[in-house]
């Protein structure tokens, strides 16, 4: 019975990254002979903060998940509660509530409040007429293991620029091109998902890079991608939700026309049209369109959230894997509920992840959609034992814990280190 032993001491932590289209990287919580898993947001050398901040929570009571995630926070505060060791304690935090979870035997929406709903809806990230393959820590183009499988040929000649943002090299391709643009979306239609996302800041035959490195758009520009966005609308109708992404590349003008030239496709959201750290110039931004606007996936806690909740903004995109684990996410998507604003989890992450950010989505009357960003990605699907999606959604069940058995033979083959151990 639970009310015999209150105590569930944390008695180690392991941590272990695995290379998929992103760094994965995970943490093992251990009480004794029990366990619970987590995973936090890429971030470079993220495996060393889980190992040093994890020193201050062995013998703590993983019971007390509140005063646990009070002694991280603190811990990290003078060298900046923010970045990285947010991201760490993020997935720090998932592994307690699933280790918590499994020693009461509930699931983790259980400890979120319960669930408002058993299935939870996903949008496909689709980036273009193809997939973006993978990234490192500091988004540079990587070939890891997986893809090598595929038949991918690393590229020899590595341009040193990540690959999103105002420095990133880019070349127009036939993936850029409205046809791709729908084809691929109709792909995904017929794969069952009701919700798509494209990539819109990328390349056009008009790209100049003075304009590029400045985040500015051409009119010429602006009327093309607003002509991918209607090749997507006309590839999946009127009863399909799209998204469409802009990495924060764009000036505050050049996002407004840009908004305002794809109103007429009533499209579900913009995503990070300008770069961040002004709530005021996406205040600008969301009140000079009908497009919805949606960002958030760069902040951090409450705190960082709080700003952004009265610019307008009709969608916040926390990702729980860095913004602070899921309680903490939970009281953001509170304090946006209060403006009625919907919360749809950004969610590049691994089985585990997706699963951890499910639970939360479950959890909170304003969820939108949760991102799902494995599609092209086969190693995604064999890290667990059995399927966790159908049809474009995660069906929750009662199973304790994160409810994911997850496959460490398969994460050791694609590990970042020759050694794996969780």
């Amino acid at each position: 019975m639970v009310g015999e032993n209150l105590e569930l001491k944390i008695t180690d932590i392991k941590t272990a990254t695995v290379v998929g289209n992103y760094y994965w990287t995970y943490v093992r919580v251990y009480a004794g002979e029990e366990s619970g898993i987590g995973e936090g947001f890429f971030a470079p050398k993220l495996e060393g903060i889980i190992q040093e901040l994890g020193r201050v929570i062995l013998g703590e009571n993983a019971l007390d998940i509140n005063r646990v995630y009070e002694v991280l926070r603190w811990a990290a505060i003078p060298s900046g509660a923010s970045g990285s060791n947010y991201h760490a304690i993020s997935a720090i935090e998932i592994a307690i509530l699933d280790l918590v979870a499994k020693h009461l035997n509930i699931p983790v929406y259980t400890l979120l409040g319960g669930k408002y709903r058993d299935q939870v809806r996903l949008y496909v990230d689709s980036h273009a007429g193809t997939s973006l393959h993978a990234m490192d820590a500091v988004i540079l183009p990587i070939t890891p293991k997986w893809m090598q499988e595929l038949g991918v040929k690393e590229v020899k000649d590595k341009k040193k620029a990540p690959i999103h943002g105002r420095v990133a090299v880019q070349s127009f391709t036939d993936d850029y091109t409205p046809e791709a643009y729908g084809k691929r979306a109709k792909q995904m239609k017929d794969e069952g998902y009701t919700a798509i996302k494209f990539d819109l800041d990328v390349p056009t035959p008009y790209s100049k890079s003075y304009n590029q490195e400045a985040g500015a758009l051409s009119n010429q520009e602006v009327e093309y991608l607003a002509g991918l966005v209607a090749a997507v609308r006309d590839a999946v109708g009127g009863d399909v939700d799209i998204l469409f992404d802009l990495h924060w590349r764009f000036d505050v003008g050049s996002s407004i026309r840009l908004a305002k030239a794809i109103e007429r496709y009533n499209v579900m959201w913009l995503e990070d049209p300008v770069p961040p750290g002004n709530p005021e110039i996406l205040k600008t931004v969301a009140g000079a369109t009908m497009t919805p606007i949606a960002t958030g996936e760069n902040l951090y806690s409450r705190y960082g959230f709080a700003p952004l909740l009265n610019t307008g903004v009709r969608i916040v995109t926390p990702d729980a894997l860095k913004a602070g684990g899921l309680l903490e996410t939970r009281f953001v998507a509170q304090m946006a509920s209060m403006n009625e604003i919907t919360i749809s989890p950004h969610n590049i992450s691994s089985p585990i992840g997706t699963m951890a950010q499910a639970h939360l989505s479950a959890s909170i009357p304003n969820f939108g959609v949760l991102e799902f960003h494995g599609h092209d990605v086969p190693i995604w699907f064999k890290l667990t034992k059995k399927p966790l999606m159908q049809k474009g959604f995660i069906h929750l069940t009662d199973a304790p814990g994160l409810g994911v058995e997850f496959d460490e033979e398969v994460a050791a083959k694609y590990a970042l280190h020759e050694k794996f151990e969780l």
